[in-house]
């Protein structure tokens, strides 16, 4: 079983939020992104990457948490510590894709446990990463484990 602690998130807001993938309401696509929360929103992206997302709202209200960045920890063989480090990189080594969407983050077989609190003094926050043209680009969405390997670069 492959274990990695999450390091680097950022928020979405559906239709609050230009940057959304449920900005223009739900599609076949987005429709998992409308709940309900604890679930999975797995896309793909650039015809290279998939991402995954964690569904945050309430049933019928779309938003979630894209999960940028993770630190291995166990079931990864050999693997660099930033192996994790960035949306895309953290899916491949999960083996994710769209197949792996509205599934139960808590009785599928992809999870989120709880883990250790990290210390607040290591907790930042900044702007969401890539985000040019949205309106809600200065907003400080995106948190981050300070001095951790698996951030994204920015």
């Amino acid at each position: 079983m492959r274990t990695a602690r999450i390091v680097e998130v950022e928020a979405y807001l559906g239709g609050r939020d230009p940057a959304s993938h449920a900005y223009r309401g739900p599609t076949p696509r987005t429709a998992p992104m409308f709940g309900p929360p604890g679930r999975s929103y797995v896309y793909f992206v650039y015809g290279m990457y998939h991402c995954l997302n964690v569904v945050t709202e309430s049933d019928g209200v779309a938003g979630a948490v894209l999960l940028r960045g993770a630190e291995p920890l166990a079931g990864f063989e050999a693997v660099e510590p930033s192996a994790l480090a960035g949306p895309g990189k953290l899916a491949r080594g999960f083996g994710l894709t769209t197949e792996h969407t509205n599934l139960d983050l808590v009785r599928s077989i992809l999870t989120i446990r709880d883990a250790p609190t990290v210390p607040t003094w290591r907790v930042a926050r900044s702007v969401r990463v890539g985000l040019n043209e949205h309106a809600t680009t200065n907003k400080p969405w995106r948190l981050y484990v300070r001095g951790s390997s698996g951030v994204s670069r920015t």
